[in-house]
């Protein structure tokens, strides 16, 4: 199949004396995938790529670089060409390359650019090497006036310098245009003066008399109709077929244009493809141009206006092409109009980046309200947050003081666009004020969007109750199956990020089932990437590596980046749910980066959250305690303290707070390192109470699970657990060669160094007492006496048989003494609950308090350290322990 762009010719109507060229340049694209022809202007290097593009077994694009493109606007055209759809919106001229490259590869589809000296030197470079260094089924064919330089490690590329024909060639040509034409004399002549250019062969079949400009000649002297015709043709950008040059001439010819446009080829002014459409010669285009006077000019805009109403062309390129010929007709209200007219359907089609350069192109003027609108969607579109973000905040101000009934519209849309930019951004008193400011919705769309707004706004702020109870009033109130699907996202959202995993499964289920075949817009997808998150949190890895293939499918369609950074982020978290710790660190911190760039400073949290976790499972604790400090203080000082409680909720990784809890092994458990870690940690706890053949089963399932250097702390926390019992056991060389082992794999897992010594420390089982009675021949011994419920110190005891919060506080500290105990443990141990601060730091300071007391004058005392409590005794501490 071939797909051909309307922006360049097809296959020559008049192509001879080129087919050794023709075999070679197939031959050659065939085993080297990137060729450039280059030579000078008329020798034939259009008509000579596309004899060979039309040999290519495959899919060809082609595209000819006019004067004044850039790299972005000719690599973007030839994107939408091979997709014959909206594409991806690309940041940068470097992924829009890359994407290019592999577009072209997918669909082993040949791109033929003509004309490459019309971009930069750069540009060209850039294009002919990082595309066609990419290209292995793909094929890339350039040509140009001049060569493109290389450099030492440029990829290979076959160059072919094209001259004149030679004179059989050349005599081939001339008897070829003498049958289409009439016999003309004069061939020696023709071929002394041109040494074989075909362009100038050509001029000189049609009369040219070897004046020293004889195109311009010609042109000069062409009768009205169809100089009319030939200026319509020259300040068109693409070739045309006759139907649409119907009613250039007015009143004219019985055949319309046919008759001109005959004329003007047997004059060799006009050159015809073989699917007839009518173009210029570049040559004679530029000549041309300079010989128009400004009433032919603007004859030739005004036509062009009227008939690209009716003829089909993508629609990036008609409106490129309409604003350049109102540009040149002087109608600067009507070009901005329209620019404003096809803002959305620009960042539809993936060329945001063109709607902004055509708004800045707008004089001060007329850069209205809803020029300056426009021109913020746009900078949201390619994720230019922090200007986009700047451009609403005066834009707002500036509306403050316009008419009630002209501006409570437009006041709506910058503010709906305001808020949004101000949730990215993390600008929550921003995001209030304009809420707060905002008229009444008019539309149930902009309800729904408001409600979810101030949702998302109180989540932030840390007050989740108050944003659950309002989705839950709006949706109690309405029956709308969007309202309800989209609450229930925002629901389930809020739940994830906070870590409530165990609140997830129902409305998930709920906003999947009432968002199903939600529009290809900019949401309706991220339920599908939303729902990959949750599933894959919740264990159900099949079902959410589906959803993210079909988030990423659609979004692919869709081509939104800040979509696309957020389903990066979501596939990270993923990742880190699948045990592919350190893939998922890499990819968090390529997505935060990313996100810091484009201003996208929720995505940036998110992502900083995730790298935090990773740090963490892996053993990298200084480095990620440090990363949640960060990340925390952060969002306490934009205001946004329910993203705080987010970084404490990660902390729970951290195993030193682990070891602290109870353990447990969920048999069901199917997230790799979620069961090697609960199977390490039960291990631990089985070697503190000397369960030698618990830790031995424990450990020998752990083994299948722990492999690989993601997971170098789980098969360390192994070898601790046996060092433990040797410990026990008192078997002093067993235990310290387990320690050596323990510290070897953490050593090359890169573990912190000191995290071993550290819990082998705290876990040692030397102030753990089984038996009755506190170590023999210690004078101030303090012991604290699980069985019979007694503090004993200084030769006095205290009963603690009817103080049952307190004592279990003192129980839990002084199993493990000098090892700080989470606030989450401490609450666990007085009231086998989950810690909620609300409930529970007011009883457990005052508890604290009560067990300060107890402790007075003992030696011993509780401190508190972040994020808990931790008992500080001599070495004449004991504890008995109540366990058997």
């Amino acid at each position: 199949m071939h797909t051909s762009s309307r922006q360049g010719l097809g296959p020559p109507a008049v192509f001879v004396g080129r087919a050794e060229e023709v075999q070679r340049l197939g031959g050659m694209l065939r085993r080297v995938r990137t060729g450039v022809v280059y030579g000078l202007p008329g020798v034939g290097k259009s008509a000579l790529a596309a004899a060979v593009a039309a040999r290519y077994r495959g899919p060809v694009v082609h595209r000819r670089v006019r004067p004044g493109d850039t790299l972005d606007t000719v690599v973007d055209d030839v994107r939408r060409l091979l997709s014959d759809a909206p594409v991806a919106q690309a940041l940068s001229d470097a992924s829009r390359l890359e994407d290019l490259a592999l577009a072209l590869e997918a669909r082993r589809a040949l791109c033929v650019l003509d004309d490459l000296h019309g971009l930069k030197p750069a540009e060209r470079a850039a294009l002919v090497e990082e595309v066609g260094g990419r290209l292995r089924q793909g094929a890339l064919l350039v040509t140009s006036r001049e060569s493109v330089p290389r450099r030492a490690a440029s990829p290979d590329r076959f160059e072919l310098r094209l001259d004149g024909l030679a004179e059989s060639s050349a005599r081939a040509l001339w008897e070829q245009l003498d049958s289409l034409y009439g016999m003309r004399e004069g061939f020696d002549a023709a071929w002394a003066r041109s040494r074989g250019v075909p362009f100038l062969l050509r001029r000189a079949h049609a009369g040219d008399a070897g004046d020293e400009e004889p195109v311009r000649a010609a042109l000069a002297a062409l009768p009205g109709d169809e100089r009319r015709l030939a200026a319509v043709l020259a300040l068109s950008e693409v070739p045309l077929p006759p139907g649409a040059l119907q009613d250039v001439l007015p009143g004219g010819e019985p055949d319309g244009p046919g008759e001109a446009l005959r004329r003007l080829g047997a004059r060799l002014l006009v050159e015809t493809d073989a699917q007839g459409r009518h173009g210029l010669h570049d040559l004679v285009r530029e000549a041309l141009t300079s010989l128009l006077t400004p009433d032919e000019a603007r004859a030739a805009h005004e036509s062009l206006l009227a008939l690209l109403e009716r003829e089909p062309l993508p629609a990036v390129v008609r409106v490129r092409a309409v604003c350049r010929h109102l540009q040149a007709l002087g109608r600067r209200e009507a070009r901005a109009a329209f620019i404003v007219e096809q803002a959305e359907s620009l960042v539809r089609l993936g060329a945001a980046a063109e709607l902004l350069s055509l708004l800045d192109s707008l004089p001060p003027e007329l850069r209205t309200a809803d020029v300056r609108l426009a021109r913020a969607r746009a900078l949201v579109r390619l994720l230019d947050l922090r200007h986009a973000l700047a451009g609403l905040l005066e834009l707002r101000a500036s509306l403050e003081d316009a008419p009630s009934e002209e501006g409570d519209a437009l006041r709506e849309d910058v503010g709906t666009v305001l808020v949004r930019v101000a949730l990215f951004s993390l600008e929550v008193d921003t995001c209030e004020r304009t809420l707060g400011s905002m008229p009444m919705p008019r539309q149930p769309e902009v309800f729904l969007q408001q409600l979810l707004a101030w949702a998302a706004l109180r989540f932030f702020q840390g007050r989740l109750d108050e944003s659950l109870e309002m989705l839950d009033s709006a949706a109690a109130a309405s029956e709308d199956r969007r309202v309800l699907g989209w609450c229930a996202y925002a629901r389930v959202l809020m739940l994830w990020i906070e870590g409530r995993d165990s609140e997830l499964a129902e409305p998930l289920a709920q906003c999947v089932s009432l968002l199903e075949g939600a529009p290809l817009d900019s949401r309706g997808p991220m339920v599908t990437a939303l729902s990959a998150g949750i599933l894959s949190r919740l264990g159900r890895i099949t079902e959410a590596e589906a959803a993210l293939a079909k988030a990423r499918e659609r979004l692919g369609r869709l081509g939104a980046p800040r979509l696309a950074l957020e389903l990066d982020c979501i596939a990270a978290w993923c990742r880190a749910d699948r045990g592919e710790r350190r893939a998922a660190l890499a990819a968090l911190r390529e997505t935060e980066a990313r996100a810091e760039h484009a201003g996208y400073l929720f995505i940036r949290h998110l992502s900083r959250l995730g790298a935090g976790r990773m740090l963490l499972e892996l053993g990298r604790r200084a480095e990620g305690l440090a990363l949640l400090d960060l990340v925390e203080s952060d969002a306490l000082a934009r205001g946004a303290n329910g993203l705080a409680r987010a970084a404490e909720v990660a902390r729970a990784a951290d195993v030193t707070r682990q070891v602290a809890l109870p353990a447990a092994v969920e048999p069901r458990e199917v997230r790799p390192g979620v069961a090697a870690r609960q199977r390490a940690l039960a291990a631990l706890h089985a070697a503190m109470q000397g369960d030698s053949v618990r830790v031995t089963g424990l450990l020998a399932s752990l083994d299948p699970l722990a492999r690989g250097e993601d997971f170098a702390l789980e098969r360390a926390l192994g070898h601790l657990s046996r060092a433990l019992l040797h410990q026990r056991a008192e078997r002093t060389l067993d235990a310290q060669a387990a320690l050596e082992a323990a510290a070897r794999e953490a050593s090359a897992g890169e573990v912190d160094p000191e995290l071993i010594p550290e819990l082998a420390r705290a876990l040692a089982p030397r102030s753990a007492i089984a038996a009755g009675d506190a170590p023999p021949g210690v004078a101030e011994a303090v012991v604290v006496d699980a069985r019979q419920h007694e503090l004993r110190a200084s030769g006095r005891t205290v009963s603690l048989a009817k103080r049952v919060l307190p004592r279990r506080l003192l129980y839990a500290l002084a199993r493990q003494p000098g090892r700080t105990l989470p606030k989450e443990a401490c609450v666990r141990a007085m009231w086998d609950a989950d810690y909620d601060p609300r409930l529970h730091d007011n009883s457990l300071r005052v508890h604290v308090s009560f067990v300060r007391e107890l402790l007075e004058g003992t030696g011993a005392r509780v401190v508190f350290e972040d994020p808990g409590y931790r008992l500080d005794a001599s070495e004449g501490f004991a504890f008995i322990s109540d366990e058997p």
